[in-house]
């Protein structure tokens, strides 16, 4: 974002709202919000950033009024009293392109459309760390909702040759995270329903693309223009462009040679942690343990109905088709519901017994603590 060019008639066309609504919330009033955001020339600022694509799933926006959503919600945030961040409405460097999917919603829970996607979603792993003023540094924030303009969060992110997005192997969670039994990764990637069926479809052919182009890399007569292809699938302008260079790294003497001039590939992934020996919050520490196996069935009752999932080889989760990363995800993702506690949510039978993960994660946090100690 330090690259865009707000408009030198920007601070002057918004003086006077910006000034109207810190009035009605200082007045305890419900400040009302001009969409001065759709400016032809603030939007085209944006669109010259990355393209005319959204910034959450990378899908071409067509026409020329992509939506301009806030990244920290202006209005209100959803599971949180009070306002939201007004003072940032008509700050340019919160704002983000979307599709309107991304922005708005139309996904579907359980068989029913019309779900919240982005919108005024804005979760923290510490809600004592939220700005809840004007003079609040935003950057102490733990922020659970990665954001696209910041590429250290590129790096959380990974993708399978199938075109589906998670976590990426071998990035280890926060401790925030671990200690809220979450991932931001995951998180996200329900939020937004970022494996919607048609945005995989795209980004396998897209990734399929760059694997097929690979090869006539390494022909000389052929190098520059398969150069040029690639170039054409990894831009950062391009659709889908993070698919694109996720398969290139599956060739790493023909991927050297792009990747290191891209900002998420220098940046370094926002993961803080004191290194701690065990994620008790990872069921694949269960499964190494001989705990819990690979097959496992979970199963959860909501509203009358029997939710069933199976804990996969890696850790992850299956259910209804999408695989999740944590319980909690999973448990959310399944339910539409934003507050619940996946490990108290699923259970497995042991010994004939419907046992929560919950209670077999615990029962082995009692078993280590005498080593720990």
């Amino acid at each position: 974002m330090n690259l865009l060019i707000v408009p030198a008639t920007w601070d002057a066309k918004v003086a006077n709202t910006v000034k109207a609504v810190r009035d009605a919330v200082l007045s305890d009033e419900k400040p009302k919000f001009p969409s001065h955001w759709t400016d032809p020339q603030l939007r085209q600022a944006l669109v010259d950033l990355v393209g005319s694509k959204c910034w959450y799933c990378e899908t071409p926006v067509h026409g020329n009024n992509p939506d301009v959503d806030h990244y920290r919600p202006k209005s209100a945030i959803i599971g949180v009293d009070g306002p939201g961040y007004w003072w940032l409405a008509y700050t340019p460097s919160n704002y983000r392109l979307a599709c309107g999917f991304c922005n708005s919603g139309g996904s579907q829970t359980n068989g029913q459309s019309g779900r919240r996607t982005k919108s005024n979603h804005f979760p923290l792993l510490d809600e004592s760390t939220r700005a809840t003023r004007e003079a609040c540094d935003h950057a102490k924030e733990s922020r659970i909702l990665l954001d696209p303009a910041d590429p250290r969060d590129a790096h959380l992110l990974g993708f399978d040759l199938d075109g589906h997005v998670r976590r990426r192997s071998g990035t280890p969670r926060s401790d925030a995270e671990i200690s809220r039994s979450l991932c931001r990764a995951d998180e996200t990637i329900r939020i937004l329903d970022l494996n919607r069926e048609l945005l995989v479809e795209d980004r396998k052919t897209t990734m399929g693309s760059v694997n097929k182009l690979v090869p006539l890399f390494t022909i000389p007569l052929s190098k520059e223009v398969a150069r040029e292809m690639i170039e054409g699938k990894v831009g950062l302008r391009s659709d889908w462009s993070t698919a694109a260079l996720e398969a290139l790294r599956g060739h790493p003497r023909v991927a050297a040679e792009f990747v290191a001039s891209y900002p998420q590939e220098q940046a370094e992934p926002t993961v803080v942690s004191s290194g701690l020996k065990k994620d008790l919050t990872d069921l694949m520490l269960l499964l190494s343990e001989g705990i819990l196996q690979a097959g496992f069935a979970l199963t959860a009752d909501h509203d009358r109905d029997q939710i069933d999932a199976t804990v996969l080889a890696d850790g992850r989760i299956s259910c209804r088709s999408r695989i999740w990363s944590t319980p909690t995800s999973a448990a959310r993702a399944a339910t539409g519901q934003e507050d619940i506690d996946g490990w108290a949510f699923w259970s497995t039978t042991v010994n004939g017994v419907a046992t929560s993960l919950a209670e077999l994660r615990d029962q082995y946090r009692r078993q280590q603590l005498p080593a720990e100690h």
